[in-house]
């Protein structure tokens, strides 16, 4: 039985279980099911089940357990549901990308810029160690795309609109800074080891921000108005942690959320165009205003 295999395995009964509890002979017919899907015959024997149940513990961070009164299999601690999502997505990813071949025609991958996640796994090595790594980094501002050699105190990997960054503490200049993981080549972990900055707390360092940039901008309550399509889309993909409804009807949406309104969040809110409207603060309607008119300006 091949990785994929193992991997569609995990992914099945972890969808199955999240669904409902269930025995065994239930389990088995639906990852029968699913495999049938692709021409496969497959049943998956109890022993390969249980051993199944110990690698989604140690991968995943869920816990699934016999319930001998119900007499059934349930999911009953996940260490991260957050973390869990993301790496059942990417699984999912994987597996429908390796059958590929059989539905060439009914798959199209965009093409795009690696994201920069190969060096993810060294660079938590190194966050874990407290050790400094050494880089080359190319700043996309830069018309020319100018690369700079930096030796950084690497703290924590976060994401931010599908893409991730290394926040870290540059020594040279004292400063904490983010680091795109696209824009990072010729990695190297040293020995040097530093002291983890104890003033330093991700969570809070971007409890408010829109992304990754989390400036000297004081958070506010952003009240925005957006059309039923717009608000449906925002509402099944949030801005932020902190969004929630105030009111909507047939037609519009009314929704507040507690951010900073940095450069980032402005030229989301500029994306969305007359989808939406900024109705508190003021200072963020003027700026917002500001940058359409100067949009429409380079038109006239």
């Amino acid at each position: 039985m091949s990785k994929k295999h193992f991997i569609k395995r995990h992914l099945l009964i972890l969808e199955k279980l999240r669904e409902n509890p269930c025995d065994f002979k239930e389990l088995q017919a639906f990852i029968k099911k699913r495999f049938s899907y692709e021409g496969e015959e497959y049943e998956i024997l109890k022993r390969t089940f249980e051993r199944d149940v110990k690698e989604i513990v140690s991968i995943y961070g869920v816990v699934i357990e016999y319930d001998h009164k119900e007499k059934v299999y349930e999911i009953v601690q996940e260490a991260d549901e957050g973390k869990t999502n993301r790496l059942m997505e990417t699984s999912q990813i994987f597996n429908a990308l390796s059958v590929s071949d059989k539905v060439s025609n009914h798959i199209i991958v965009g093409k795009r810029k690696s994201l920069g996640t190969e060096n993810m796994y060294r660079l938590l090595h190194a966050i874990q160690k407290q050790v400094e790594v050494s880089l080359v980094y190319e700043k996309f501002w830069d018309f020319d795309h100018e690369k700079f050699q930096r030796v950084l105190r690497p703290l924590v990997l976060k994401e931010a609109r599908q893409r991730w960054y290394l926040i870290a503490e540059d020594p040279n200049e004292g400063a904490i800074k983010s680091f795109g993981l696209d824009r990072i080549s010729d990695l190297e972990i040293s020995s040097r080891r530093f002291e983890y900055p104890n003033s330093f707390n991700a969570e809070e360092k971007f409890k408010h921000a829109f992304g990754i940039i989390s400036g000297e901008e004081a958070p506010e309550k952003i009240r925005l108005w957006l059309t039923r399509e717009q608000g449906n889309y925002i509402k099944s993909l949030p801005l932020h942690h902190s969004q929630k409804i105030v009111s909507e009807t047939a037609t519009e949406l009314v929704l507040e959320l507690f951010v900073c309104p940095t450069h980032d969040f402005v030229m989301e809110l500029l994306s969305m165009g007359a989808n939406v409207k900024v109705l508190e603060p003021k200072s963020l309607q003027k700026k917002v205003k500001a940058r359409l008119l100067e949009a429409v300006g380079m038109y006239a």
